[in-house]
């Protein structure tokens, strides 16, 4: 069976309703399933949402509610899309197996990895998770130890301390063999490329509504018009306006707030996705671990939708990813004119001086 773009993994999960053996003690999952996720969607994801507009000032990214669950389900698929995947144990001889059971798992903690958000800062909320599942379980329909896994790997889509691996590779649940370092792996790389047009709020940012902290996350999502998973590869497009790219927007750093343009930005999150990646990849199969990331972005003319530039460059797992983004220009020559780089100041001067040179309005 072979996952493409017109599929996901809850698709094809809520397909055992009807076959339990997969479960344990052959436990009616699917139903459990619906019914966590209905509450979710219901009770806990639009809170998350409107937590998410209480701490905008704190420069947060977009959207975290619903859709945004739909996204990360989708994106964790595409993942999956190059390998032959089956969910039945009497095909996995040629198949890549992947028990129902484990998606269970899996879905569940797509569900919870953002609600730390309404007990959490956007630092902890990673980690808070755990306490919402407990309190939303309360009738105790799963085990304690499903509880600590789901939570576990919810955990691990955010940090820094190799938080994917610290969990065991394999595990034994409810007399089930699952493996978390690679549940967790998918739902973090999952959650990294669950971003593009879809997801910025184009009509606050059109009517000048968001917190001017928060605007270049939303013009960032805005401006990725395409993501697409094609093997060991990720291809990202982007296309910015002229008239955003002479802008510069507010952001905060641990130094106070400052000042950045969204090429600038572009870059930095392209490098994050490509750090994301790398990492994530340890604990996936070969056929779906992203070696490269592929990065398009049109800057073009508000007037005419023209491009007058387009930038293109590739990240590729060559060398240990450092902390920076400057293994972006050092890698690729085609981002450096007149011996400049072309960063968010470079194409400002450009457009300022095609502008000079049509006599239009600076």
């Amino acid at each position: 069976m072979r996952i493409d773009l017109n599929e996901d993994i809850e698709t094809e999960f809520l397909k055992f309703k009807d076959d339990l053996r997969y479960f344990p003690l052959g436990n009616d999952y699917v139903h459990i399933y619906k019914g966590f996720k209905t509450k979710f969607d219901k009770e806990i994801h639009p809170e998350v949402k409107v937590k998410i507009l209480e701490i905008e000032k704190e420069g947060y990214y977009n959207d975290h509610g619903v859709d945004h669950i739909k996204m990360v389900i989708q994106r964790v698929s595409w993942i999956l899309g190059d390998l032959n995947v089956t969910f039945k144990k009497e095909e996995e001889d040629s198949k890549f197996y992947i028990s129902p059971y484990e998606l269970f798992i899996l879905l569940v903690a797509i569900q919870l990895h953002d609600t730390g958000h309404l007990i959490a800062s956007r630092r902890d909320h990673a980690r808070k998770g755990a306490e919402l599942l407990t309190k939303f379980d309360s009738g105790k329909i799963l085990s304690s130890g499903e509880r600590q896994t789901i939570s576990n790997i919810a955990k691990a889509h955010g940090g820094k301390d190799d938080p994917i691996g610290k969990l065991p590779s394999e595990d034994d649940i409810s007399h089930k063999t699952i493996r978390p370092q690679f549940l967790a792996a998918l739902l973090r790389l999952g959650d990294e490329l669950a971003e593009d047009q879809t997801r910025a709020s184009n009509f606050l940012l059109e009517n000048k509504s968001i917190v001017p902290t928060s605007v270049i996350y939303h013009l960032y999502s805005a401006s990725l018009q395409s993501v697409r998973v094609n093997g060991n590869e990720l291809k990202l497009k982007f296309y910015i306006s002229d008239e955003v790219l002479v802008k510069k927007f507010k952001v905060v750093t641990k130094n106070g707030e400052e000042e950045k343009f969204l090429l600038d930005e572009i870059y930095d999150r392209t490098y994050k996705t490509f750090t994301e990646s790398i990492y994530c990849s340890r604990f996936l199969p070969e056929k779906c671990r992203i070696n490269s990331v592929k990065v398009d972005v049109n800057l073009f003319n508000k007037n005419d939708d023209q491009n007058f530039k387009t930038l293109a460059y590739e990240l590729r797992d060559s060398v240990y990813p450092g902390s920076n983004r400057e293994s972006i220009f050092s890698k690729n020559e085609s981002l450096f004119e007149g011996g400049k780089m072309i960063d968010g100041q470079n194409v400002l001067e450009l457009i300022m001086k095609n502008r000079e040179g049509k006599n239009e309005p600076v």
